[in-house]
C-alpha cells in the first residue's frame, strides 16, 4: 500500500521530488512504488531522489519488460549472484516506501490475508534495488502516461527478501528486509560498489532486522482482487 509520500521530502532530505501516482491500497506487481535513491550528479555532487519506480525489476538489457513480473522479489541469499540482480546489488540501491503490505497466510480452509504495518501507521522502509531501461521506440508513446517513465527510460524496483523472523514467520516463510530510518544513507551509498563491500553491508542489516517493529492484523478476502482498491481493505476483518 502506498499513499503520498511527500511527507518524506524534509524527513529524508529529499533534493528531487517525482511522484504523480494516485494514492494506492491495493498495489500489484506492475504498479509505480515510491524508491529512495542517492546518485551522483553531473558536478560530481549526492543528490538524493524520491522516483516512482514500476515494481519488478526490468534490467537494461531486458528485451522484454514483462520480464519484471518475474522480478518483483529478490532473495538476499542469491542477490549478488543473480544475473537479474547482480549489477543493481552493487551500483544501483535504493529504499521502497510504504505504508503497509499484505501477506497470506495458508490455512486448512485456503488463505487469509494480513496488514502488516508499522506503529502509528508510520512508513515502512524496505531496502531494494533499482534499474534503469531506455524503452524502445515502439513503447515511447505509451510511456508517456506511465508515471515511471522518465525522459524516456523506464525506473523499476525490486525489493530483498529474507527467511521470516519472530510472529511473521507464523504468516509467511519469507519477508522483506526492512530499514530503519538510520540505515537509509548506508544501503543507499553509492561509494559501496564492489561485491565484497555490498555483501558485508547486506550481512550486517540481516543481523540487526527487527520483526517486531512490525505489527499485523487480519483482513478480509477482498485484497485478492486488484480492481479492489479503497482505504477500507486495510481494516481489520
Amino acid at each position: 500500500m502506498a499513499v503520498d509520500p511527500a511527507s518524506l521530502v524534509d524527513e529524508l532530505e529529499v533534493d528531487s521530488f517525482r511522484w504523480n501516482v494516485p494514492e494506492s491500497y491495493n498495489v500489484p506487481p506492475g504498479s509505480p512504488l515510491p524508491v529512495i535513491l542517492d546518485r551522483v550528479d553531473a558536478d560530481g555532487q549526492l543528490t538524493r531522489r524520491l522516483e516512482a519506480a514500476r515494481w519488478g525489476l526490468v534490467p537494461g538489457w531486458a528485451k522484454d519488460d514483462k520480464i519484471g513480473f518475474r522480478a518483483f522479489n529478490a532473495r538476499s541469499e542469491t542477490v549478488d549472484s543473480k544475473p537479474m540482480f547482480r549489477s543493481a546489488f552493487t551500483s544501483r540501491r535504493c529504499a521502497v516506501a510504504v505504508n503497509g503490505y499484505y501477506e497470506w497466510e495458508k490455512t486448512e480452509s485456503g488463505k487469509q490475508p494480513w496488514y502488516m504495518h508499522a506503529d502509528g501507521d508510520d512508513w515502512i522502509f524496505m531496502a531494494g534495488l533499482f534499474e534503469l531501461r531506455q524503452q524502445p521506440p515502439e513503447q515511447v508513446d505509451q510511456s508517456e502516461a506511465d508515471p515511471s517513465v522518465l525522459d524516456g527510460w523506464l525506473v523499476s524496483t525490486t525489493m530483498l527478501t529474507l527467511p521470516a523472523r519472530g510472529h511473521l514467520e507464523q504468516v509467511h516463510h519469507r519477508m522483506p528486509l526492512f530499514l530503519e530510518r538510520d540505515q537509509i544513507g548506508q544501503w543507499l551509498n553509492p561509494a559501496v560498489d564492489s561485491k565484497a563491500d555490498t555483501g558485508q553491508l547486506l550481512e550486517g542489516l540481516l543481523e540487526g532486522v527487527d520483526p517486531d517493529r512490525i505489527k499485523r492484523h487480519e483482513v478480509g478476502a477482498e485484497v485478492g482482487n486488484v480492481r479492489n482498491n479503497w482505504s477500507g481493505l486495510a481494516d481489520p476483518a
